[in-house]
């Protein structure tokens, strides 16, 4: 199974090393409609690969899946930040925050499939007629823009990897970047391994399996609709480490319960703990707007590396204990956010505490204050002007 993720990994890896050249060559609007066609013709090769126990027709599915995926999250990022600056205000969190709860419809139709026993083959052919109709159906009228730019085309080969290559020198960036990371091992960890631990460790059906994520997946979609005042009102910091507390308390549930009844309880604080990493973390990113998209593209590239290697290590450990027991292998990444969570400030030392900072401007204003005070109440003999040589007799 970790194999066959990672083939997933490898297919939006090799795509994200040409789709900022093809979004900027030929277009966002071209780039939907073709990753529309390409998404339907991989998830009919998935459904036919079920129906024929063919793992290597999976395996070419799911390759060009995830390779047409990436083509479309470009091109529907792009178009969300144009959507953005028209209205002129930050609405991207509550654009993703749509994507998860199509994700979260998708799965509830999943589970009440798997529920009244189809056969999994329909459900991949009965998605790519419907949504690909709807999708190349509403392209035309979702894209503001959509046009080349070939000016810039030249310039984007190489994805995220080329464009950031400067900013891995700058250790704020290196720091965010493995805060991505583990976000982003938080929810594709779920996506990928929650499903199956509900079926293989507690032995529950299918259906359960995608219930208990679609849980996580509506836990995760609350918070992120309501990320922006909850950040406002916390700060970055707060809401990171907070964020990483309840990841953790999530997968204890999931690894320790003692019954079947506490894992809805864990799917929850997974899921809202998995909601505000990345978009903090790309946030931050974006702080200096002279360098946001390289940037940006620069912390990205720890997420691809995360979907290379984690897949690979959680199925290692699922061979050695029990598959539960080896997602708290995010439980330790999560860790790993919480300590780093001071990267994301918008300024301000890495490591050290901005309370103890202006305590120690506060002081050194004090002692320059005092000193200031001190020598005002000395006058020299050269600053007493006039007055002083009338009292003290002149000598020739």
């Amino acid at each position: 199974m970790a194999l066959l993720i990672a083939l997933g990994a490898i297919g939006s890896l090799i795509a994200l090393l040409v789709t900022g050249w093809a979004a900027a060559r030929f277009g966002t609007r071209a780039l939907l409609v073709w990753s529309s066609v390409g998404w339907a013709v991989a998830i009919i090769l998935v459904g036919l690969s079920t129906a024929m126990s063919a793992t290597w027709l999976f395996s070419l599915g799911y390759f060009l899946v995830t390779f047409s995926m990436a083509f479309t999250n470009v091109a529907i990022n792009a178009e969300a930040a144009t959507v953005e600056r028209f209205m002129g205000r930050a609405i991207m969190s509550q654009f993703h925050g749509t994507f998860s709860l199509g994700v979260a419809i998708s799965l509830g139709v999943g589970a009440a499939l798997s529920h009244v026993g189809v056969n999994p083959v329909w459900h991949f052919l009965g998605a790519a007629a419907v949504i690909t109709a709807v999708r190349l159906a509403i392209v035309p009228v979702s894209c503001l823009d959509g046009s080349a730019q070939p000016v810039s085309a030249s310039a984007t080969l190489g994805g995220p990897f080329a464009t950031a290559k400067a900013e891995y020198r700058e250790r704020r960036v290196i720091l965010i970047g493995l805060i991505v990371f583990a976000a982003s091992m938080t929810e594709m960890t779920a996506a990928q391994w929650m499903a199956l631990t509900i079926v293989d460790d507690f032995d529950r059906p299918e259906a359960m399996g995608d219930v208990i994520y679609w849980v996580f997946v509506v836990a995760m979609v609350t918070v992120r609709w309501f990320g922006a005042p909850i950040i406002a009102r916390l700060g970055r910091v707060v809401s990171l480490r907070i964020s990483a507390v309840l990841v953790v308390a999530g997968l204890l549930v999931f690894a320790f319960a003692p019954a079947f009844s506490w894992i809805p309880f864990g799917a929850v604080l997974w899921g809202m703990g998995a909601a505000l990493g990345v978009p903090i973390a790309f946030t931050a990113a974006a702080d200096d707007p002279t360098r946001a998209a390289a940037r940006v593209a620069a912390v990205a590239s720890f997420s691809t590396v995360a979907g290379l290697l984690v897949p690979q290590l959680i199925g290692f450990l699922g061979e050695v204990v029990p598959l539960r027991d080896a997602l708290l292998v995010v439980a330790a990444a999560s860790a790993t956010s919480f300590a780093l969570a001071r990267a994301v400030r918008t300024e301000g030392a890495l490591f050290g505490s901005q309370r103890a900072a202006r305590r120690r401007a506060e002081r050194a204003a004090l002692e320059a204050d005092e000193a200031g005070a001190g020598g005002a109440g000395y006058i020299d003999d050269d600053d007493q002007g006039p007055s002083s040589s009338s009292s003290t007799p002149h000598t020739s």
